[in-house]
């Protein structure tokens, strides 16, 4: 139910029929209850699916609890900007317009973060969070809006916990205003100890219980994010006996057992991914300064994930340009490529969404690039990703005198291809720059399908406009099709 004043909760029941429920208040003294009381809840509307769920017919993909399939189409929105938590009713209203169905949120010190301190006017603490909220329960209120918010939107969350920089001595540092750090009156001497340190670790799964209270109910809550980009702040055994420890408590918390997963800021096969207990990888990139061709850089490190933790999900959560800023993004792609690559690589690399992009606030929204979401989220509607055995691929796409690349997700029922002409690319040495001269008589070579007839549709990456649509027959499993003259990428939907 919605909350009607500060005693108010909420919760999801799970099925249809009577349910009871009442308060019981625990202090050091004993305990004390209210009188049980009942309420009925009526099957589900057609437009509620449950919670997201790694599908049991393909472990590499989601779906929800009735058997809706899910692909995440979105992007980055980590905190607001000046306006507060309005600035998701802009947000969200934009990128749903265009399809977009997943966003990831921080809970930064400067944001939705509930444990932070307050300094007086002589620099001393004030006070501070750490294991009691209550000061910063404004905080929470605001996530509660944009929970809701992004609810109405049909947009799920990925909801990361803990930023690197409350506890990192080098990466957007904010460890003197920690919380956690002794000279503010917290446990910790050194910042890595937040791993290891029982009185950290305490506080810790206290704030975990604290957000599976208030936010657990939430159907649209895609996976709880444990860290962001972790290996800023330590790595090693400990790191990974610590993710161990805090997704068992999450799992014992939580009944109704949201994903889980944490993020490193380098694309490397860390220990952790390997862990039960972690429900899906992450791939983090930003192309500069290593100036490497963003999709085929991307689709190395899919793939290479995809091998060493197979049937595990996995998903480019974080991407860009450039990660100093985007100053810097906009002076070495004035056109956005990058942006675009990235949607599409991350799916077709064997995602379960699109690339995540970053610069929400101060690149996507103010050079309005929501148009590019729109094509991507009309090319895998209606296609049930968990039901099409997808076979990750990169097909031969050949024209004369051309550098061209071709990425592909080969299923029993349908073929998505995503065809790159690599010359256009932004602004970084060697990198040619953009080049959009028209790519004329190119020819794509699919093989292992099944022999039959079937449908080509040729769509405009940029517009989610059919350029084309042929008939196609398939023998001896192999077809080579003509591909129509294109000039940046091209997008094929194969279907039997």
């Amino acid at each position: 139910s919605p909350r009607t004043g500060s005693e108010a909760s909420e919760m999801t029941p799970t099925q249809p029929g009577s349910w009871q429920w009442r308060w019981v208040a625990t202090t050091p003294h004993g305990s004390a209850a209210t009188a049980w009381q009942s309420f009925e809840v009526d099957p589900p509307a057609p437009d509620r699916h449950g919670f997201l769920r790694r599908s049991p017919l393909d472990g590499r993909y989601l779906r929800f609890d009735d058997g809706t399939p899910y692909v995440a189409i979105g992007e980055n929105l980590g905190w607001y900007d000046a306006r507060g938590s309005f600035a998701y009713d802009d947000w969200f209203a934009k990128l749903a317009a265009q399809g977009v169905n997943h966003v990831r949120l921080w809970m930064p010190s400067w944001a939705f973060g509930i444990e932070w301190i307050t300094r007086a006017q002589d620099g001393s603490v004030a006070s501070t969070s750490l294991g009691n909220y209550t000061e910063r329960l404004d905080r929470a209120w605001q996530l509660d809006q944009v929970m809701e918010a992004a609810e109405r939107h049909g947009i799920a969350v990925m909801l990361s916990i803990q930023n690197h920089g409350a506890f990192s001595l080098t990466s957007n540092s904010e460890w003197a205003d920690s919380p956690y750090n002794a000279a503010n009156g917290g446990p910790l001497a050194v910042p890595t100890a937040f791993f290891t340190d029982p009185t950290a670790r305490e506080l810790f799964q206290r704030r975990l219980r604290y957000l599976v209270a208030r936010w657990g109910y939430a159907t649209n809550l895609l996976a709880w994010e444990l860290w962001n980009e972790v290996d800023l702040v330590g790595k090693g055994p400990s790191v990974e006996t610590w993710h161990v420890e805090m997704a068992n408590t999450l799992r014992d918390l939580d009944p109704y057992d949201h994903l889980i997963s944490t993020s490193r800021a380098q694309s490397a096969l860390a220990s952790y991914w390997a862990l039960p207990q972690i429900d899906f990888t992450q791939v983090h990139h930003y192309s500069f300064p290593f100036g490497l061709d963003l999709p085929d850089t991307v689709e190395h490190w899919m793939r290479s994930y995809g091998t060493a933790f197979p049937g595990k999900p996995r998903l480019l959560a974080e991407y860009g340009v450039d990660y100093r800023g985007p100053a810097e993004t906009l002076a070495l792609d004035p056109e956005s490529i990058g942006f675009h690559q990235g949607l599409w690589i991350g799916l077709l690399a064997g995602g379960f969404g699109t690339g995540m992009s970053w610069w929400w606030d101060n690149l996507v929204d103010p050079q309005d690039l929501y148009f590019h979401f729109g094509p991507v989220a009309r090319f895998v509607e209606g296609v049930a990703f968990d039901q099409q055995n997808f076979a990750v691929i990169r097909p031969p796409l050949a024209a004369s005198d051309r550098n061209l690349a071709a990425y592909a997700l080969r299923g029993t029922q349908v073929v998505l291809a995503w065809l790159q002409n690599v010359d256009h690319q932004w602004l970084l040495d060697p990198l040619p720059g953009p080049d959009a001269t028209p790519v004329v008589g190119a020819t794509l070579a699919l093989t292992d399908l099944a022999n039959g007839a079937w449908t080509a549709r040729w769509i405009d990456p940029y517009t989610g406009i059919d350029i084309a649509t042929d008939a196609a027959q398939v023998t001896d499993g192999t077809i080579t099709l003509a591909v129509p003259t294109f000039s940046k990428d091209l997008a094929l939907r194969l279907e039997r």
